[in-house]
């Protein structure tokens, strides 16, 4: 099998966690409606503007993540066609840089989720617990697209490199 099937296969990937990225947004913006159409209380009016801006930042990813990688496949496969072996060492490299920053963002985004934690236990402000538990929301998002984008992406580096030994 060649590595461009694995690249074809890691985009549609890609693409799928961008659709279901899409879903979890227009969900958010859904529940984010919901408030301002019958949220009657502080806490619930609070809810609002923070999960508009999660709901605006998963359906950007989602976008971004769909239309990114529909463009780059037929572009791999052209790049694949000219030079195999070029092809091959810059997808090694790229998915190489790409691979070590996982930690680092899962990391950043312990730090926010702790950060979105504080902000609920420690304030009684409707608003700071709001985006405390927005800062929570988005965290987790992150965490989980980052899991099965990691996981994606460790598995196209080890078929990279299987190819490479071939």
């Amino acid at each position: 099998m060649e590595v461009i099937n694995d690249t074809i296969n890691w985009c549609k990937g890609e693409i799928f966690e961008g659709k279901m990225s899409l879903l979890f947004g227009v969900s958010v913006l859904i529940i984010s409606l919901a408030y301002f159409k019958w949220g009657s209380t502080p806490a619930a009016r609070a809810m609002i503007l923070p999960l508009l801006v999660i709901a605006i930042l998963t359906i950007s990813a989602g976008i971004y993540l769909v239309s990114t990688n529909q463009k780059r496949m037929p572009t791999y496969e052209i790049r694949f066609k000219e030079n195999p072996q070029h092809f091959l060492e810059s997808e090694k490299k790229r998915t190489a840089d790409f691979i070590r920053w996982y930690p680092i963002t899962q990391k950043i985004f312990f730090g926010i989720m702790i950060l979105g934690m504080l902000f609920l236990l420690l304030s009684h402000a409707p608003n700071i617990r709001a985006i405390g538990i927005s800062l929570m929301l988005l965290s987790f998002y992150v965490f989980v697209l980052d899991h099965f984008s990691e996981e994606r992406a460790t598995f196209y580096y080890s078929k990279i490199v299987e190819h490479s030994l071939n």
